[in-house]
């Protein structure tokens, strides 16, 4: 015999005849007291045909709980036909009550599955089944019309197997995941946005990846094409942190290596390496001492602070407070890139001129793909916590419940 536990049951209709702990299960017997009726033509006259004992997992209390019913048996005297009482919880020949369904269903939202299965002592398939049950009611469509869209590629699994991301960030939320990362992807979800969301839709922000522009160009003609804030300034900074790798190596070198590592390594200049992140940090973040340090570097090596002096110019100009403002700067920014003759800048310079009238767009109303980086990040932790997945279907299903999950 266990003990006895009293449990705040919260079903309609049923009575608690007692509890028992029975090898870390808690087992509640209980009985219906609503009136018995045919459950295939809902007449009341009927007799009893005796009892039978049915098992129903339920949510737990305090530990894992199974309801054990006395279901009631009837033969209808009307139509001559046997049934067995049903109630709306704990309907149909399923083992569990729809109330556990619904919250593994929320459980396997935000959490890896194998992780929900074990601490409720349930199969995964059990989790599997109450996660789609839940995914199927979800429309990703629903809500107001969104006037800003973030679109962004996140990897489904390794060798280069990617998804297109597309997310809400004035709404916080992922609408859709498309297989693949290309113009054809983007179309295809740019597609399935219903009429009335692609007549607001005034934004767009992308990366630098052409294929996604040209797919926005398409669908939403009228939309406003963002360059993202961290990916343009990510090629300036490349740009820069090349210079000072040219200018870290040794131009003559006797003899081979050696083996020698890096630190040791004759054709390298260890203060240029060393000064790595220091060089890559911005301006504003500098110490005294950090400042001194990259002047005498700079002293040594014009060029290398040439680089440092550009990188942080361009990174001037989104301090801008209008367009033209910053028009303004990146064409004074431009025409030192040329006097510079630094072919690194001048690479980059070639790169971002077909992105030109999508960079002065931020400046129209400062919008970024932060969310939808974060969005990427997300889906990376979920991955990690349920070692991968394998079904692109539930893979989708499982990122847009996850991501668009509030905390309470």
């Amino acid at each position: 015999m266990g003990d006895r536990i009293e449990v705040p049951l919260e079903l309609a209709d049923f009575e608690v005849l007692g509890t028992e702990l029975v090898e870390g299960w808690l087992e509640v017997r209980v009985e219906s007291t609503f009136t018995a009726a045919c459950f295939h033509c809902g007449s009341v006259e009927v007799t009893g045909n005796g009892r039978h004992l049915r098992r129903i997992r339920d949510r737990s209390f305090g530990y894992p709980t199974v309801l054990v019913w006395s279901q009631r048996r009837f033969r209808c005297r009307d139509c001559g036909r046997l049934s067995r009482e049903r109630h709306p919880q704990l309907a149909g020949r399923k083992r569990i009550s729809r109330r556990f369904q619904a919250q593994l269903g929320e459980l396997s939202k935000r959490e890896a599955w194998k992780e929900v299965a074990c601490r409720e002592r349930v199969s995964w398939w059990r989790i599997a089944d109450s996660f789609e049950a839940v995914a199927a009611s979800v429309d990703p469509y629903a809500g107001p019309p969104p006037s800003v869209i973030s679109i962004d590629e996140a990897s489904f699994r390794s060798r280069f197997v990617y998804h297109t991301v597309f997310s809400l960030p004035e709404q916080r939320r992922v609408v859709d995941l498309v297989e693949g990362r290309s113009q054809l992807s983007a179309f295809r979800g740019l597609s399935a946005f219903p009429d009335s969301w692609k007549e607001q839709i005034e934004t767009v922000v992308i990366d630098l990846y052409w294929p996604y522009r040209k797919a926005i160009e398409e669908v939403l003609p009228r939309a406003r094409i963002v360059a993202d804030k961290f990916h343009v300034l990510r090629v300036v900074d490349k740009a820069a942190e090349k210079v000072r790798i040219r200018h870290g190596r040794r131009v003559t070198v006797v003899g081979r290596d050696g083996g020698l590592a890096r630190g040791n390594n004759p054709r390298f200049q260890p203060e240029m390496w060393r000064s790595r992140w220091l060089f890559l940090r911005r301006h504003h973040l500098l110490t005294s001492p950090d400042q001194d340090r990259l002047d005498r570097l700079f002293a040594t090596h014009p060029q290398v602070g040439m680089a440092w002096w550009l990188k942080e110019a361009f990174a001037a100009i989104y301090q801008a407070t209008d367009r033209v403002e910053a028009e303004r700067r990146l064409e004074i920014w431009v025409h030192h890139v040329e006097q510079s003759q630094l072919p690194e800048f001048k690479g980059a310079w070639h790169t971002l001129t077909y992105w030109r009238e999508q960079i002065l767009n931020y400046f129209d109303h400062r919008h970024t793909n932060a969310y939808a980086e974060g969005i990427t990040n997300k889906i990376k932790v979920m991955k990690r916590r349920g070692y991968g997945h394998g079904n692109s279907h539930r893979y989708r299903r499982k990122v847009l419940l996850s991501t668009n999950h509030q905390p309470g």
